[in-house]
């Protein structure tokens, strides 16, 4: 089926069907038949085939006359910026990150926008301006769309400002340079974005495919496009979406308040042996080794289930064509479940099944490795496998490591699960170029010099954009100098460590990517990121300077990342024929705007918990002892901020250590420089198969996408396997026996399920979550845990069980008047 019919065969929302990895694939085979000799790439018919692609969704008309920059777009767009911006750094916070996906935005902004339509004054201002011009048309619903993608992209600098303000203890980092610092970091994007446009937007080859999924959405709401009925489903979309996001909502109360063990039910703990109660009697080898396997909170989470939309959702499951969910979850289960194992209980790196082994940590101690073993987590060990706190490698007054702790505990160790993690991070850069070289590199070239043929002879939607004024350069000059300067001001003087010099690199590093890498992402729909080559570079520049390493690695990084993101937009724009001006107000503003909120909100939840005044939770002779954050030390439940303790032990790693120290000659994880080799390696196997068996299905075999492994190490890892079960029941089972159902549906219930879940999420944060007091604690062990998932030993969940909850209801408990607990000393910090 060609895409033209398969487009042909939807109607409405339907079209959103066609989602990006679906065009790359189609566009895969299209080039397959190029590479048979079916196409001649020079003679152009390559381009015809691409404005078949194009042509299938976006049509070759326009009306210059069509309001875009309306008052209706100005408030919605800022509802949805600031909702969305201020929602999902909410929920950067969880254990397993939940995010609202734009298109929330588009399907509630569009009752909204008929409505603004329907009630504001018609009335004309001075100079012809007015709230309502008229009918809400296609252009605004564009406009708030990309409104709402600048405040769902949170900023990537939270990460580092929260790792050196909070976690660091960097009391003196003010608000104003964390303020410019996420400013700068999302809107250098901006001025690289502007002036590679003409090469990465302008040309008809270069095709972002992704766009056309979004553009379907605003067709089927505006009706355009539209060739056949919804048959006998006369529930509209808006109806289902808000019955299935009060369904979902409700539901949502179980796993999250009343069943807090839906999110992860271990089924390989419930069989293994038990673990002791006594530290001084071992566990049995095939207690620890089951449960820790078992475990989705410290293991590998084999065979555990999620019950929790807030984490099978986080995976996409219905989104995501079922072909690159096979690919992603295929290579998830053979690197967790089979890779990890090995290293783990063969000792690959040396001391794999020692770490996190020390009393101190365990059961009975802090409680920070219940199990006894460490495998789940990203913290820093010693070479005895004892847990170390990352900042207390750092000194706090030069934000530089400590040589004389770090040389009496190196070699630094980190878990089996953490390393291979890394391995596959090496993976995939390598096997990302190779794949792409493979398969897309000679059609790419064949673009790009057509591209650059084509640039002032314009394709016929360049040319209808032409009636519009266009952006001067001179703009996107002034805002790259502007943010070149407060870059240096804020990394230099602002606590960021990093030198001029070092911001002037990430920036010309994030420069000579863009093109080369942004060509690759508009013609084949993937993206080859720098974060670990930014941190390689400045790593082995920079050594033992973790706020540097950090800072440059975010510069760097995001600036290619963010400027793509709006190149992106901007092409969105070019399909929708959006007036530039109006596209470039609404990008920035709506990027500073939610750059403000994303740092205000993560303020406002790291010092809603407050801090603690138990000196045993600061690491000894640190000046902060004793005004430990809460939410670092001691986090509820479902709140570990999981990805920002990753950061932070990046930092350490790659910044504070060194990648000259921890993964070079004589390190325990040299090896996993040995991903490189494996990366460049791998992806020739099912080319070389597809070339000599055409007609069979190596060409689905995407090594980049297997290797990739979503690790997110610290995370509850029951999110293996419910995913993928939704996304066979939905793309296979309802797509194949009740197609109508599926066209018509399953995007929305998508997006109902992610408003309804994250709803539920915020209300039991507001008012169960921060105000711990009122947690309910029901005394169902079997349904809550104390440990999340049941896999510790039964001693451990009784006296943590009373030490969490022990004090809600206007009781009183302390722990050292417990016989039974009274020598368990909780309170590590988060690992």
């Amino acid at each position: 089926m060609t895409l033209q019919e398969m487009v042909q065969k939807t109607d409405g929302l339907d079209q959103t069907v066609v989602s990006e990895a679906e065009l790359e694939l189609t566009i895969e085979r299209k080039l397959e038949h190029e590479k048979a000799g079916e196409a001649d790439p020079e003679s152009g018919e390559y381009l015809d085939e691409i404005y078949d692609i194009v042509d299938a969704v976006v049509p070759r008309t326009d009306d210059p006359t069509l309001p875009a920059l309306t008052f209706r777009v100005i408030v919605l767009g800022l509802i949805f910026n600031v909702l969305l911006a201020g929602v999902n750094t909410l929920f950067m916070f969880r254990t397993n990150t939940f995010s609202l996906n734009p298109f929330v935005g588009v399907l509630l902004a569009y009752p909204m926008g008929i409505f603004m339509a329907k009630v504001l004054p018609t009335a004309k201002f001075a100079g012809g301006l007015t709230l309502n011009p008229g009918k809400f048309n296609f252009k605004e619903h564009a406009l708030i769309y990309v409104a709402a993608s600048c405040g769902g992209n949170t900023a990537y600098a939270l990460y580092n400002i929260v790792g050196q303000k909070y976690q660091l203890y960097q009391d003196g980092l003010s608000t104003v340079a964390c303020v410019f610092f996420a400013i700068v970091t999302q809107c250098f994007g901006y001025g690289l974005a502007g002036l590679c446009r003409r090469y990465l937007v302008r040309p008809a080859a270069m095709l972002w495919p992704g766009n056309l999924s979004t553009i379907a959405l605003l067709n089927s709401l505006h009706e355009q496009n539209q060739t056949s009925t919804d048959g006998n489903l006369k529930l509209s979309r808006f109806a289902f979406f808000w019955i299935a996001a009060g369904i979902i909502f409700v539901y949502e109360w179980f796993p999250l308040i009343i069943m807090p063990v839906l999110p992860a039910v271990a089924i390989l703990c419930y069989v293994a042996p038990k673990l002791s109660n006594n530290s001084a009697e071992p566990s049995s080898y095939t207690a620890k080794v089951m449960r820790g396997l078992g475990s989705p909170a410290s293991g590998l989470g084999l065979l555990s289930f999620a019950f929790d939309w807030s984490i099978i959702g986080t995976q996409a499951p219905i989104t995501t064509p079922l072909w690159a969910l096979l690919n992603q979850f295929l290579g998830m289960w053979f690197m967790l479940w089979l890779v990890v194992p090995l290293v783990w209980v063969n000792n690959a790196f040396g001391k794999d099944f020692d770490i996190g082994t020390n009393p101190y940590d365990g059961p009975n101690g802090t409680g920070s490795f219940s199990l006894g073993l460490a495998l789940n987590t990203a913290g820093l060990f010693d070479n005895n496998g004892t847990y170390v706190v990352s900042r207390s490698l750092v000194d706090k007054t030069t934000l530089t490591l400590k040589e004389d702790l770090y040389e009496s505990l190196k070699p630094m160790r980190i878990s089996a699960y953490f390393a291979v993690e890394y391995l596959a991070s090496f993976i995939v850069f390598a096997s990302a170029l190779v794949h792409v070289g493979l398969w897309y590199g000679a059609d790419i070239w064949r673009r790009f010099r057509t591209a650059m043929r084509d640039l002032d002879t314009t394709d016929v939607h360049a040319k209808m954009m032409d009636v519009y004024p266009d952006v001067p350069d001179l703009w996107y000059i002034i805002l790259l100098a502007i943010n070149l300067l407060v870059a240096i001001a804020v990394c230099q003087w602002g606590g960021f460590d990093l030198p001029w010099w070092g911001v002037i690199l990430g920036l010309l590093l994030a420069l000579v990517s863009i093109i080369p890498i942004g060509t690759i992402q508009a013609i084949s729909g993937q993206q080859i990121g720098l974060n670990v080559m930014s941190e390689f570079l400045i790593g082995l520049i920079l050594p033992g300077r973790i706020a540097a390493v950090m800072a440059f690695k975010t510069l760097s990084y995001m600036s290619m990342y963010q400027g793509l993101l709006l190149v992106s937009d901007l092409k969105l724009g070019h399909y929708i024929k959006i007036p530039p001006r109006a596209m470039f107000t609404v990008q920035l503003v709506g990027t500073i705007l939610a750059s403000i909120v994303n740092v205000f909100v993560a303020f406002g939840i790291y010092e809603s918990f407050g801090r603690t005044d138990k000196d045993s939770y600061v690491v000894p002779g640190d000046p902060s002892s004793g005004k430990a954050w809460k939410l670092q030390v001691d986090p509820p439940n479902g709140w570990w901020a999981a990805n920002f303790n990753v950061f932070l032990n990046a930092g350490a790693i790659w910044g504070a250590i060194g990648p000259a120290r921890f993964f070079g000659p004589g390190s325990p994880y040299v090896a996993t420089l040995w991903g490189f080799l494996v990366g460049a390696v791998a992806p020739v196997i099912p080319y070389l198969l597809h070339r000599q068996y055409p007609d069979g299905y190596w060409h689905l075999i995407n090594i980049p996408i297997i290797a990739v492994f979503p690790a997110q190490v610290n995370s509850l890892r029951s999110d293996v396997i419910m995913p993928l079960v939704v996304g066979v029941i939905v793309n296979y089972y309802i797509k194949k026996y009740n197609h109508a159902w599926w066209k018509k549906y399953a995007y929305v219930m998508s997006a109902a399920f992610d408003s309804g879940t994250a709803v539920a999420i915020t209300v039991v944060f507001l008012i169960f979550t921060v105000n711990a007091n009122y947690q309910i604690a029901l005394p169902f062990s079997k349904v809550q845990y104390a440990d999340v998932d049941g896999c510790s030993p039964d001693y451990f969940l009784t006296c943590y069980g009373n030490y969490l909850y022990g004090n809600y209801f206007g009781n009183t408990y302390d722990i050292t008047q417990d016989e039974y607990c009274s020598s368990i000393n909780f309170g590590g910090e988060a690992a």
